[in-house]
């Protein structure tokens, strides 16, 4: 299929996500992973707690689990790259829909679907969300017009122009 823009590629995809729920279903290693982790950090939690009087052995690792989202970003990651996989579209484009994760002994693990969100902020930019789905939706052929025709926010522009630099320099010392 084919879109004029990525609003109009990512809505249609939101509605067929909607309209067929056998995608929610989650492959058992995501499943065996969720368990693993939620109860790792249980466990480091109790033992933080318990043993905090007499040594600090658990601090560290129980402090530095608490405050990062390590393993949400990298259970969100690889649901996008299955869930781009099963509906033959870019990641970005899984990436820029809002989903929810389900876990459940009863009724099996699955994923949910929020409402389709807005792609433009308060200030009148897009989310780099919606960027990054318009190029990797032209680049494979899901996106006929080139064109952008939203503003992107300027710190996200300025981290990208940054990156380019970077990545220019470094390709300049490694020529010579």
């Amino acid at each position: 299929m084919k879109y004029n823009t990525v609003i109009e590629g990512l809505t249609e995809l939101h509605a067929r996500l909607s309209a067929d729920d056998t995608w929610q279903v989650w492959p058992e290693e995501f499943s065996t992973a969720y368990r693993f982790q939620a109860e790792a950090t249980v466990l480091l939690s109790s033992k933080a707690r318990a043993d905090a009087t007499k040594h600090a052995l658990w601090h560290k690792a129980q402090v530095d689990t608490s405050m990062d989202s390590t393993f949400s970003a990298l259970f969100w990651i690889m649901s996008f790259e299955h869930l781009a996989r099963l509906h033959n579209v870019p990641m970005s484009w899984i990436a820029a829909l809002r989903f929810t994760a389900q876990p459940s002994y009863a009724v099996g693990d699955k994923w949910g679907l929020k409402p389709l969100p807005t792609f433009i902020n308060k200030d009148g930019h897009c989310y780099d969300s919606l960027w990054a789905s318009h190029l990797d939706g032209f680049e494979q052929g899901l996106i006929i017009n080139e064109e952008f025709p939203y503003m992107r926010d300027p710190e996200e522009v300025a981290i990208s122009d940054a990156a380019l630099a970077k990545e220019t320099l470094e390709s300049c010392i490694n020529s010579t």
